[in-house]
């Protein structure tokens, strides 16, 4: 007898759409993820994203499909699935998959219009400031506003000029707030700095995740070294908590190698109990644009406690 588990299931799922998109619906695709690997060691298993002593852990690892489908000369359907990958892990077994983005939309002229789970346009505006993100140094440790939220409306237009903005919008009926919100962002430059050496943005969210909040942002590019910043204003819905966060992070490429440094901090209460500081330092080694080795140690402050970890990861993106 054959047992088909959640897994079997859903990668025939993708396989077979998959195929049947490329041969049936001539649809442009991509299969694409991300597989990791992790061995940390954390002090008292504060800080999200890493538990107490040693682990073995796959952080953030994910399969997902994504594509598009010619309506006529001005229209075309979009779609994206993407799931996190949690069987790695033994305690995951049971629940093998999380959601990550996942819609369907439109794009043309005008731009593209998609709806469904999606990073809000607000967390988007990090571009690559972020040297240690999906990691225990994410800057999402300490910093609010790093959300993917569904039965969302996401808005991004064309470039311009080098300029694009963008926007989420969250219906009162499928917000947490209870109150309709959303996320407006304008950029300037390229996030991965591959067509221009700068990245600008500056973005606000209203009643999403019960924050409001007003960011800027910035990255620059001078031939190895990499420079990013970020800095901002958030308050909760009610107006209890507010307080503001500042990212510092920097890299420099030597031939494969890729020491890193950030420094984040955060007074608003939001993301932890008290004011926060993280700093955290690593470097990666690149074997190619698909393969990296890593190694991190961070270090979170709090106003009563603190914490660390350091880990050792393998990442392969396909």
């Amino acid at each position: 007898m054959i047992k088909f588990t959640h897994s079997t299931i859903l990668l025939t799922s993708i396989s077979s759409l998959a195929f049947y998109s490329h041969t049936a619906c001539a649809t442009e695709y991509d299969v694409y993820g991300k597989a990791e690997v992790q061995i940390a060691n954390t002090d008292k298993g504060i800080m999200r994203y890493a538990d107490k002593g040693t682990q073995i852990e796959a952080p953030f690892s994910r399969i997902g499909i994504q594509g598009q489908h010619k309506l006529n000369e001005y229209l075309n359907v979009v779609f994206k699935y993407e799931v996190q990958v949690n069987g790695f892990e033994q305690d995951d077994t049971e629940e093998p998959f999380s959601a990550r983005n996942t819609y369907l939309g439109l794009k043309g002229q005008f731009g593209e219009l998609v709806v469904g789970r999606n990073d809000t346009r607000f967390k988007y505006s990090e571009g690559k400031v972020d040297n240690f993100n999906e990691t225990q140094g994410d800057i999402a440790q300490v910093i609010a506003g790093q959300d993917r939220l569904g039965d969302t409306l996401t808005y991004t237009s064309k470039y311009w000029h080098n300029t694009q903005f963008s926007f989420t919008y969250a219906p009162k009926d499928d917000n947490k707030d209870n109150e309709a919100g959303f996320a407006a962002t304008v950029i300037y430059g390229d996030r991965s700095l591959k067509n221009t050496s700068y990245y600008f943005s500056v973005s606000h969210v209203d009643s999403l995740n019960n924050i409001n909040a007003s960011r800027i942002a910035a990255a620059y590019k001078f031939e190895q070294l990499k420079l990013g910043a970020l800095y901002q204003h958030s308050e909760s819905t009610d107006g209890i908590k507010s307080g503001n966060g500042y990212v510092l992070s920097a890299s420099y490429t030597l031939d494969k190698w890729v020491p890193k440094l950030q420094f984040a901090k955060d007074d608003s209460l939001l993301r932890q109990a008290s004011d926060a500081t993280q700093w955290t330092t690593g470097v990666d080694y690149v074997f190619d644009k698909q393969t990296t080795a890593y190694l991190l140690y961070t270090d979170l402050d709090l106003q009563e406690s603190a914490d660390n970890s350091v880990a050792l990861g393998l990442k392969y993106k396909f």
